[in-house]
């Protein structure tokens, strides 16, 4: 077996060393691909690489055309690891072609596309590296301090679709939208799921409403769908984390990683920090800060976001919107701590930044099990046996 892995939007190279330590010949496309852009060129160069190199598997991270379409038409498999949620995208003919293979880490929709015709798609949660040497050079770093009482990395996505494109609506469907966000936002016990709040006649007052406003998509879903996907989640999650983030900021030391771009202006009482590098940047201060904030997005059904196993293999505390398939994976209060409210949160947070003993115990918890159960080692060998067994 020769393994090429294509780069696309994501440029971890953990898959490939990990590929590598587990025995598999791996090499790397030097030409990074648009994951949603065919291009006759780049097919033709990377179609000539994998016969001129005996390339036998193609893998990516994300579902990437160029590679998924070479894969089929050079007779060899394609193996897409997705790791955002909801994914929509295996919706297109190459979701459906024969020779891909999907891992998803959202229980929900890896059903769903099992139940829509999607041949080869498989659940597996997100995985982390063997982080102990990594740990203690942090450990020696940090000696014994935190940076941070609370700290939370991530996008404020104020960059929305909803912002750019629906800016004019008229009142009525601005105060219909308002109830949807007011309905799935700030509820995070199962109750506040952004889908099915809307429906074919709404997504038509909108297009009469803004005559320039189109759905355009070449997916194999209803436009209420993508819609919903597009531009319902990004824009909840931007309400959700303004108020979050102001919230225990008005009580408490709270840090905010971001992109330098993004718009703070509504942040009151939180320390904005530019974004912080991935690798040891970033999980130095998952393990420097006393409490690691997740806000998962609501279009995420289920299924644990890379945040949480990446701050739990650095050895860091979180404190995580509750969803069901975590509580699956990690024992509550034990091994992760979950919130259903806000005003849960702030109690959490109370509590928790008082507790020091208990806090780190249920850190290194974590970080034990995420070592022990969820490590790329162990999953990229399960994602393999699975390809090369399935009928």
């Amino acid at each position: 077996m020769k393994i090429l892995y294509v780069y696309g939007m994501a440029q971890t190279k953990d898959i490939v060393f990990n590929l590598r330590e587990i025995g598999y010949t791996v090499e790397e496309y030097p030409v990074r691909q648009q994951n949603s852009l065919l291009d006759d060129t780049e097919l033709d160069a990377l179609m000539t690489y994998i016969k001129r190199n005996h390339i036998t598997h193609l893998m990516s991270i994300h579902l990437i055309y160029n590679a998924a379409l070479t894969a089929y038409r050079c007779g060899i498999k394609y193996i897409a690891l997705i790791w955002d949620a909801p994914y929509i995208k295996l919706y297109t003919p190459f979701g459906r072609m024969d020779n891909c293979w999907f891992t998803v880490f959202d229980k929900r929709d890896c059903n769903r596309f099992l139940q829509d015709g999607i041949p080869h798609v498989m659940y597996q949660p997100l995985a982390v590296n063997h982080f102990e040497i990594l740990q203690l050079d942090i450990k020696r770093k940090l000696k014994g301090n935190y940076l941070h009482e609370i700290s939370f990395v991530g996008s404020l996505y104020d960059h929305n679709l909803f912002d750019r494109d629906l800016r004019e609506l008229p009142a009525a469907l601005q105060e219909f939208f308002v109830r949807v966000f007011e309905a799935s936002a700030f509820c995070w016990d199962g109750s506040g799921c952004v889908y099915g709040k809307m429906d074919q006649a709404v997504l038509e007052d909108v297009k009469s409403a803004l005559p320039d406003f189109k759905i355009e998509h070449r997916l194999d879903v209803e436009d209420v769908r993508f819609f919903e996907v597009a531009y319902l989640i990004r824009k909840i999650a931007n309400l959700e984390r303004i108020c979050v983030l102001n919230l225990l900021g008005e009580r408490f030391p709270m840090t905010f990683y971001t992109n330098t771009d993004t718009d703070t202006s509504a942040l009151v009482n939180v320390e904005v920090m530019p974004p912080v590098l991935p690798g040891k940047d970033v999980f130095t201060v998952y393990a420097g800060s006393k409490i690691n904030l997740n806000l998962s997005l609501k279009g995420m059904e289920g299924g644990t976001p890379q945040r949480v196993m990446d701050i739990m293999g650095a050895g860091g505390f979180v404190l995580s919107t509750y969803c069901e398939e975590t509580a699956e994976l990690f024992e509550e209060d034990k091994e992760i701590v979950m919130f259903r409210t806000p005003e849960e949160l702030v109690d959490k947070v109370q509590y928790y930044l008082s507790h020091d003993e208990e806090r780190e115990q249920i850190a290194a918890a974590g970080c034990a099990k995420v070592l022990q159960c969820y490590t790329y080692e162990k999953k990229l060998k399960e994602l393999m046996n699975w390809v090369e067994t399935e009928a």
